[in-house]
């Protein structure tokens, strides 16, 4: 695939200003698709961009302080001077949480600080993750598993998305990485320590996209030139996202493909990529998918269940089985829209071929028209994430009597409810089977099928 220069939205806001054109590299494309791309992420993609915070934690330090601007000072070294008064560290951990709470007080601040991770979470493709921030948003928005300390390295063969915290993380106070002393200790356990050398063997091999970083940041030249030291020879291909002037950084001494724009805006970009190659769903469907689960939560107990009971219309057992299903499967993809396992097509596409040609025949071998009304439900559920805006979205129907064909008619449904003892009478007898099971023959009760086959 050629490699194209994308032109910048015509808006002059905040946002919309920094999404620079660039040229994508293919190779990053590549490795994405590959399993090969790394994720290393800084604070300017989350509380500390202007956008979020008029002042950033530096900045507030150094005033709270009353340190000259033309004092030159670096991050650790801020932190240490502020953690000398008396209970210094407590008061900056204070300090520090103070700023994620007030951030997460104000969903327009929380939206804007999160930007980055909510084009990053349906990029299934992702899944390793290395951040200098202490936030937890990569575990909020994406999904991730925190990799903190050495203990959480037993979750380090799992197949999910990990954000490797090597800084530490809010979380964890203890793990806090934020002075001089703190960096010291830290490095020299990225040396010779567990996580360092899992990290340097993750991007030995892998592509790297460094973004959140100014080229003045120290985090950035403090882990740049600890890679550089550490693997020399076999410093891997990386790019950089960042919105530094080119013409007052030296490039050199970085080996890296620099790009100019906002990171967030960058990653969109690849995101619409594989989508238009049907490898990522998109995220309307997933809009779709969440409006769907309330109106059959709606539609059940509004019409199904409205003036009827199963004792007196059996095959409603099968009908609010196949809601049950229904009703589950969007919320699997609801609960699994995070880590970007519902934006992957072939993974979704493949479940709902599993149920559809090897589990359902198994129950209807056996019989349990129970069991098949509750996975036709929960297969429907799961398509839904398949329609797109410019489809019918009344393709979903919510209503079913076991045996008929598809039905989106309420006269239809009456009918055919009526009709269900003459028509199943197989279906039918189960039915009163299971109200039996029931314990009782209240007309009020609702048999729910659980999310269990």
């Amino acid at each position: 695939m050629k490699q194209s220069i994308l032109n910048t939205p015509n808006c002059n806001c905040s946002i919309c200003k920094n999404k620079l054109p660039f040229v994508f590299p293919t190779e990053i494309i590549d490795a994405a698709k590959n399993d090969n791309l790394v994720v290393f992420a800084g604070a300017g993609i989350s509380t500390e961009s202007k956008q979020v915070f008029k002042y950033t934690l530096y900045e507030q330090l150094r005033d709270e302080l009353g340190v000259e601007e033309n004092e030159k000072i670096d991050f650790p070294n801020l932190v240490s001077r502020y953690c000398y008064q008396s209970n210094g560290r407590q008061k900056f951990l204070q300090l520090l949480r103070s700023r994620f709470d007030y951030v997460h007080q104000y969903p327009e601040l929380y939206r804007l600080a999160t930007r980055f991770h909510n084009e990053l979470s349906p990029l299934w493709i992702i899944k390793t993750i290395i951040t200098t921030n202490w936030d937890d948003y990569f575990e909020r928005e994406c999904g991730a598993i925190p990799i903190v300390t050495p203990s959480d390295f037993a979750f380090y063969n799992m197949p999910d998305r990990k954000v490797f915290k090597i800084h530490g993380s809010i979380n964890n106070y203890g793990s806090i990485i934020a002075s001089k002393e703190d960096y010291d200790n830290c490095y020299k356990e990225l040396q010779n320590g567990l996580i360092g050398s899992c990290l340097k063997t993750i991007l030995a091999t892998k592509t790297v996209l460094f973004v959140g970083y100014s080229f003045r940041d120290f985090n950035f030249n403090k882990i740049y030139n600890f890679l550089k030291k550490e693997l020399k020879d076999v410093l891997p291909k990386s790019y950089i996202v960042t919105l530094d002037d080119p013409q007052d950084i030296k490039f050199e001494k970085f080996n890296s493909t620099v790009i100019s724009t906002d990171a967030a805006y960058f990653l969109s970009i690849l995101r619409h990529h594989f989508v238009e190659n049907k490898f990522v769903i998109d995220n309307p469907s997933l809009a779709y998918v969440a409006s769907a689960r309330d109106l059959v939560i709606n539609y059940q107990k509004h019409f199904v269940l409205k003036n009827r009971s199963m004792v007196e219309y059996p095959g409603l057992v099968y009908t609010i089985a196949y809601q049950d299903g229904l009703r589950h499967g969007f919320e699997y993809l609801l609960y699994n829209s995070k880590q970007g396992k519902s934006h992957d097509a072939l993974k979704i596409y493949s479940m709902i071929k599993d149920y559809e040609y090897k589990i359902r025949p198994r129950y209807m071998k056996s019989k349990a028209y129970y069991d098949v009304s509750y996975i036709d439900g929960y297969i429907f559920g799961l398509s839904a994430i398949f329609i797109t805006e410019s489809e019918n979205r009344l393709q979903i129907p919510y209503l079913y009597i076991y045996g008929a064909d598809v039905i989106y008619d309420e006269k239809e449904f009456n009918k055919r409810l009526k009709n269900f003892k003459k028509e199943h009478k197989s279906a039918y007898q189960l039915a009163k089977i299971i109200l039996k099971k029931s314990g009782n023959n209240d007309p009020e009760i609702v048999i729910s099928h659980r999310p269990f086959l």
